[in-house]
């Protein structure tokens, strides 16, 4: 998996780093916001997350990793 998209002012991308998936997210003036191994049953890391960026990354990044899993 190798994919990047938009979340309102964010870029977002989540690509495979070995075991795990690696998730980087950039504002909208492109300073690196995130840049950690994820993966669905860390709740603490994804309330760390969503406090750098917002919900919808969040939301959408966790469905996306789930569909791969």
């Amino acid at each position: 998996m190798n994919t990047m998209f938009q979340v309102g002012d964010f870029f977002v991308r989540v690509r495979d780093k070995g075991d795990r998936p690696k998730l980087t997210v950039w504002n909208k003036a492109g300073t690196k916001i995130v840049s950690e191994f994820i993966n669905t049953a860390t709740p603490g890391l994804w309330e760390q997350i969503e406090q750098l960026t917002s919900s919808e990354v969040v939301e959408q990044v966790r469905a996306l990793v789930q569909q791969t899993e």
